[in-house]
């Protein structure tokens, strides 16, 4: 079975990764990542990788950004359609840095949303100076 198999990238620390991916299972509130979203996130790739709560995640997003990202995952969820926000986020460097993210819900047979999936890449000058103007 696939979800038998850890896999867990091998990425130098020395240059933040481009892209990482991510699962939450919302009822169980279990976000599992790859490597490269543990360490734009400063998390261990193991303990990413293994599932961590969502709260972990958003402690490591800038005090400032976390009440917007927060409310756009949860109009997402709510609306059932795709989310896309920029923030900023506390890396393996402990430095902030600048992210975009794409996420989606999915539903089940009665409707309640179960899991969340979604990307999380280094945010362009373009995006960051649009996130600045709201």
């Amino acid at each position: 079975m696939l979800n038998d198999v850890l896999f867990v990238a091998e990425i130098s620390e020395a240059a933040p990764p481009e892209a990482g991916f991510f699962s939450w299972d919302v009822g169980d509130n279990i976000l599992r990542a790859d490597g490269a979203l543990a360490l734009l996130f400063g998390l261990h790739p193991r303990d990413a990788a293994a599932g961590l709560s969502i709260e972990v995640y958003m402690e490591r997003v800038h005090p400032e950004d976390r009440p917007r990202l927060a409310r756009k995952i949860r109009d997402s969820i709510v609306a059932d359609r795709p989310q896309q926000e920029t923030y900023r986020v506390l890396n393996s460097l402990n430095e902030y840095s600048w992210v975009t993210g794409y996420g989606r819900g999915f539903r089940n047979e009665l409707g309640d949303t179960v899991r969340y999936v979604g990307i999380v890449v280094h945010a362009s000058e373009e995006a960051r100076g649009a996130d600045l103007q709201h």
